[in-house]
């Protein structure tokens, strides 16, 4: 599971309205685990099994794959229920479990909350930080398509279970035709059975343990699926079992959604309609994974103090265990780092400054501070950030993003400045993808106000804007002077507010620190200056200073 915070159009969870707005992600990182961020198999290199090639010949193995034996719970598809070839393949090839599942919400769990090191960071700078499932991208796509196959085939599989109790008789005829022409039956695994599990899995850790022995009672897996291979399971009565057990620990907003699922089972039931019977069944699933949400976004609020005071500790210990194993390599940040202080000591010696400066104690921070600054400041975007800024890494790019713009506006304006005055312009500038897309209608907006404001035609000509957007084109393209010298004046109002920040925020705690970055709506909107929180870096001959990176929203 992962976290993203507000910034990135977190979204609350559902009222009594509607299934969740799907507000905070998890399975997320495709690429590393969230507990221990490692992109390599948690299998020991040493103990993976080799890989042997095998000679040309007629002993080598077939690279024809085999169908699997069917298992002894495997059901006959009926052939006079008249399946499309569609429904056939979504039962034999959709995946057998639900898409909410135990394992799936496993990270929700408070043991894998207080060890999720991206929601340790996260929590220093988002006080509304909260679980979502991650529906978003390619992989979202994947699992919605995945979901859709799962409940499909399942309101195939409650068809085929009611057609085979109507009519006994169907399996062994369809056997028997199938036999005739020597073929083997078509059979599927049933989904029925793992979703009671499922169900009982997931609510018992639900539900506390004086309700454990009604949830087994009313979810035996056997008996169910003995009724309903008879044709006589009363779904309506359990489905309005389980919205009252729900109801009784679920919070009141979820009320009305339990009934829906009652209503939609029920309807699905007297009607003879397998896909109602799912979408009551794919409701009560989301009821389900809402409480599970409910339970663990309750959890971070109540654990978020703790979670931030032991940022530091937390994050030495872990870095330290990672260095120790030889898979965290600390000495190309520290090669950054002496770079970057060097760098300093060279602009310090030039200016003359006197060692007896009062603000020599944050050289070390200074030079750290000056060293990101010249990565989110430059016209060309940095291959990577230093290693031990591992998990700011997506806070960094998005506050060099926001640098990067905010330099472009100051650029537009200059443009607009000097053709409100009528001065052509010497060709310098630069700047991203939306701003080159959009080139034209930022010129005709330049054009239109420079024109309002020297009083002339409304009617903006060619002549007028063709200039505008030649200048804009080249500046926004270019590593130009007009680029460097908004670059250095950005460099030092950041720099300048930065350090002011640094002496603010040294003596506070990590809790502090965190609060004090609250700060109003519109003040946010006017600063120009990131609320600082400490950054983590190891520095050669100082101690791990760790916390988390510049809060971009506050730009």
């Amino acid at each position: 599971m992962d976290l993203q915070g507000t910034k990135e159009a977190r979204t609350q969870e559902e009222g009594a309205d509607g299934p969740l707005d799907r507000s905070k992600e998890y399975h997320k990182n495709e690429g590393r685990d969230s507990h221990n961020h490692d992109n390599t198999s948690t299998v020991h290199p040493l103990r993976r099994q080799p890989q042997f090639t095998y000679p040309p010949g007629p002993h080598s193995p077939s690279t024809t794959r085999r169908a699997p034996s069917p298992s002894p719970e495997a059901v006959i598809i009926p052939q006079a229920l008249g399946l499309s070839s569609r429904d056939v393949r979504l039962l034999c090839r959709a995946r057998r479990h639900p898409p909410v599942t135990k394992r799936t919400l496993s990270e929700l769990d408070l043991p894998c909350i207080m060890s999720n090191i991206n929601l340790r960071m996260d929590a220093n700078f988002d006080r509304d930080l909260h679980f979502k499932p991650d529906l978003d991208g390619e992989k979202g796509k994947r699992k919605r398509k995945e979901a859709a196959d799962y409940w499909d085939s399942m309101a195939t599989e409650i068809a085929v279970y009611a057609f085979c109790a109507a009519y006994p008789d169907a399996e062994a005829d369809s056997l028997t035709a199938a036999n005739s022409s020597n073929h083997s039956p078509r059979t599927f695994e049933p989904r029925l059975p793992a979703m009671f599990e499922t169900l009982q899995e997931i609510i018992k850790t639900l539900v506390p343990e004086r309700d454990h022995p009604s949830v087994m009672e009313n979810l035996e897996v056997a008996l169910l699926m003995q009724q309903i291979r008879k044709g006589v399971l009363d779904m309506v009565a359990l489905a309005k079992w389980m919205a009252a057990l729900l109801k009784t620990h679920c919070a009141p907003m979820r009320d009305d959604w339990a009934d829906r699922m009652v209503e939609q089972i029920t309807q699905g039931s007297q009607s003879q309609e397998p896909k109602e019977v799912v979408n009551g069944l794919q409701t009560l699933f989301a009821i389900l994974e809402a409480m599970k949400l409910d339970v663990a976004n309750h959890q971070i609020r109540t654990f978020r103090v703790l979670l931030i005071e032991d940022t530091v500790p937390f994050l030495h210990e872990y870095f330290e265990g990672k260095i120790k194993r030889g898979s965290f390599q600390v000495e190309p940040s520290r090669l950054w780092y002496i770079a970057a202080r060097s760098r300093l000591e060279e602009e310090d010696a030039a200016k003359d400054r006197s060692s007896a400066q009062p603000d020599d104690s944050l050289k070390p921070l200074e030079a750290m501070f000056r060293g990101i600054l010249e990565l989110l400041l430059q016209f060309n975007a940095p291959n990577d950030f230093p290693d031990t800024f591992l998990f700011d890494s997506d806070r960094l790019w998005q506050l060099r993003s926001t640098v990067q713009n905010l330099i472009n506006l100051e650029i537009a304006w200059y443009i607009f400045e000097s053709q409100r005055a009528n001065d052509r312009e010497d060709p310098d500038l630069r700047g991203g993808t939306r701003w080159m897309q959009n080139m034209r209608s930022i010129a005709l907006e330049i054009a239109r106000f420079a024109c309002a404001a020297c009083c002339l035609d409304s009617i903006v000509a060619d002549e007028v804007i063709s200039p505008i957007e030649a200048a804009l084109e080249w500046h926004l393209s270019n590593d130009s002077d007009l680029f460097r010298y908004f670059q250095n004046i950005m460099r030092e109002k950041i720099l300048t507010a930065t350090l002011a920040f640094t002496r603010q925020y040294l003596p506070l705690s990590p809790l502090a620190i965190c609060e004090s970055q609250r700060v109003p709506p519109q003040v946010a909107s006017t600063s120009l200056t990131p609320p600082l929180y400490l950054l983590l870096i190891f520095l050669g001959d100082l101690d791990l200073v760790i916390s988390a990176g510049p809060h971009s929203t506050a730009i």
